[in-house]
């Protein structure tokens, strides 16, 4: 059975940089739902999260592994010109529009009977067919049938009986690297203004080896109880 680890990097412009109106309805929004703050701090969280809201963010890089071939790679929207590389088995590739980052991501998922991801079902899934929506992509594989995906967030969760998992609190807790040391989903905007395409893949392909390694300690010990 073919296997596929992969992870989503997002993007979402500035507060300033959106149109009045989306500035109007988001203060309102986050205004209900954070009572007391003013303006600046609204703002402030805006920025913060906005990344996380597929009507606003995009796709900007898209982490691959394959835990049995040990080969991996990261897709990732770049304006710039610049050469792809390969590094310890792992592909990075450069695309300049996100549709296309997307076509072929769509693309590479059939290839694999079984696709693991941590907290995927939540974020990454809906993410990714929410912006393929946006360009008229049709998905090529029933990432939400839980026959072919594992999320390992949901089965380390144990149907919620565990709270406030993370990536970072579940490698350090299991005793692996922390993806987040140096950077984590914050810094993504900083990588992207100061045209650090190294640092940034570098960041998204830690997320996605350290979620391979969760995936075989549960599949060794947890997988058929």
């Amino acid at each position: 059975m073919q296997k596929l680890v992969f992870d989503i990097e997002t993007l979402a412009p500035d507060f300033k940089d959106l149109p009045p109106n989306l500035q109007d309805h988001l203060l309102e929004k986050f205004s209900q739902e954070f009572e007391g703050k003013s303006r600046e701090e609204l703002i402030k969280l805006i920025d913060e999260k906005l990344s996380l809201y597929p009507q606003f963010g995009e796709i900007i890089a898209i982490s691959f592994y394959n835990p049995e071939t040990k080969r991996g790679a990261v897709y990732f929207k770049w304006e710039e010109e610049i050469e792809d590389w390969t590094e310890n088995l792992i592909d990075f590739k450069r695309f300049p529009t996100e549709e296309e980052l997307l076509k072929k991501f769509w693309e590479i998922v059939p290839n694999y009977q079984e696709i693991i991801t941590f907290n995927g079902n939540r974020f990454d899934i809906p993410f990714l067919l929410y912006r393929s929506l946006k360009y008229k992509i049709r998905p090529t594989y029933a990432l939400l049938d839980r026959d072919y995906h594992i999320d390992l967030f949901e089965k380390l969760s144990f149907n919620q009986r565990i709270k406030h998992l993370s990536l970072k609190l579940t490698a350090l807790s299991l005793g692996f690297e922390d993806p987040k040391e140096i950077y984590d989903g914050r810094n993504v905007k900083e990588l992207v203004k100061t045209k650090d395409y190294r640092a940034l893949t570098s960041y998204a392909l830690k997320d996605v080896l350290v979620t391979a390694q969760i995936y075989e300690l549960w599949s060794n010990y947890l997988r058929y109880l």
